[in-house]
Parts: C-alpha cells; sequence; structure tokens
C-alpha cells in the first residue's frame, strides 16, 4: 500500500486539504497532528483502588527496631 503525505487545515471541525487531490470513496486515511500543544507540566495522577473498602489492605505499619536497624 503506497503512503502519501497530504498537508491539511482544520476548518469549522473538518479537515481541508491544502492541495487539489482527488480521493476515491471511503478511502482510508490517516491524520497526524502536526503541531498539537505540548503539555507545559507533568502530571503524576494518584492511583485510585477499584474497591475504597479495601483501603485498610494498604495501611502503613510502623515497626520499630533497634538502634541503626541492626547494623
Amino acid at each position: 500500500m503506497p503512503i502519501q503525505a497530504i498537508k491539511g487545515i482544520v476548518e469549522n471541525g473538518k479537515v481541508r486539504l491544502t492541495e487539489d487531490i482527488a480521493l476515491p470513496e471511503n478511502a482510508n486515511v490517516l491524520v497526524i497532528i502536526a503541531d498539537s500543544p505540548q503539555p507545559t507540566s507533568a502530571q503524576i495522577r494518584t492511583p485510585r483502588l477499584a474497591n475504597p473498602r479495601q483501603s485498610d489492605d494498604f495501611r502503613k505499619q510502623i515497626a520499630e527496631t533497634g538502634n541503626n536497624a541492626g547494623l
């Protein structure tokens, strides 16, 4: 399958090709967004439990050991 790159512009929510090209009806096309904005900062999401009632299974326990953890 040959691949051809053609530029386009989005107008009123639809892609308009900037070149005059005839495509057959129901032609398969692949659209790649060339200049999409990059996120300004990293997003670190907090994991969520599927069942919040299991939250007690993940409760931290503090165990004290001797000085320097046995070193």
